[in-house]
């Protein structure tokens, strides 16, 4: 169900290598949800911003494209979010960390 898209790889799963990138982008998954549930506790919108920008470049390369989709919502509502307001973000914060924790406990 959540395996990776093929389709969409930048890298070649099949390639030992590339196999082993791909673990390895999983196995960060669950650091980069803590930062980004502490960046949400902490209500710092800019480092919210910064670490959905990081997962939606490199995510689609790792064959997760739906991660990085995710990703880009939400820094998109970061860089409109006016307010400051980590309120209005959450829906996106928790969107975008259900889905790596999903992608996480598969590996």
């Amino acid at each position: 169900m959540n395996a990776p898209d093929p389709s969409s790889y930048s890298l070649d799963p099949t390639n030992e290598e590339d196999a082993e990138l791909i673990s390895y982008f999983i196995s960060e998954l669950p650091e980069r949800i803590h930062s980004l549930r502490e960046a949400s506790l902490a209500g710092d919108v800019e480092n919210i911003q910064r670490i959905a920008h990081q997962l939606k470049g490199a995510a689609p390369g790792f064959g997760f494209p739906a991660i990085g989709s995710a990703a880009r919502d939400l820094e998109l509502a970061a860089i409109e979010n006016t307010t400051g307001s980590i309120e209005s973000l959450n829906a996106e914060i928790n969107a975008l960390i259900n889905l790596c924790r999903s992608y996480a406990k598969e590996s």
